[in-house]
């Protein structure tokens, strides 16, 4: 088992939530790999693979499901564009992605290039009974 090293990237802290409202209004200096009106792409200075890319909203709000289904939308597809670019230019087998957001409380998405099973940060869990994953579901579909 491959073992990662977890570095935090710390964001700002606004009021008692830590955002990266310094990376969108430009007093933190970072290596910008795109951007638009409502988002920008930059590479993770403690990347966990080269290329580690994360896409933040310009707006803050503490997660990508506080988006409207519209803002939602427009990350999803900036996002997908910045996957394709890392890609094809890196290149690589494909770009794993994920949207934690318990460290900077600030609506953002890692994008990070692998080229084998291992090279992505695994999400580790234990077995779960049957019954256990049965209640889940009766309490998510009710």
């Amino acid at each position: 088992m491959q073992i990662f090293p977890f570095r935090l990237l710390t964001g700002t802290l606004t009021g008692c939530m830590r955002t990266f409202l310094d990376i969108v209004d430009g007093t933190r200096r970072v290596q910008r790999v795109d951007e638009d009106e409502l988002h920008i792409a930059f590479l993770n200075p403690n990347p966990v693979r080269p290329g580690h890319t994360i896409v933040i909203t310009r707006k803050v709000v503490d997660s990508v499901f506080d988006l409207d289904e519209r803002e939602f939308g427009a990350l999803m597809e900036f996002t997908r564009r910045t996957a394709v670019r890392l890609k094809l230019r890196l290149p690589c087998e494909r770009v794993c992605l994920a949207a934690i957001g318990w460290q900077v409380r600030h609506a953002h998405v890692h994008l990070v290039p692998t080229n084998a099973d291992g090279e992505f940060p695994p999400l580790p869990g234990a077995p779960a009974s049957d019954a256990e994953l049965a209640a889940i579901v009766a309490r998510l579909r009710s």
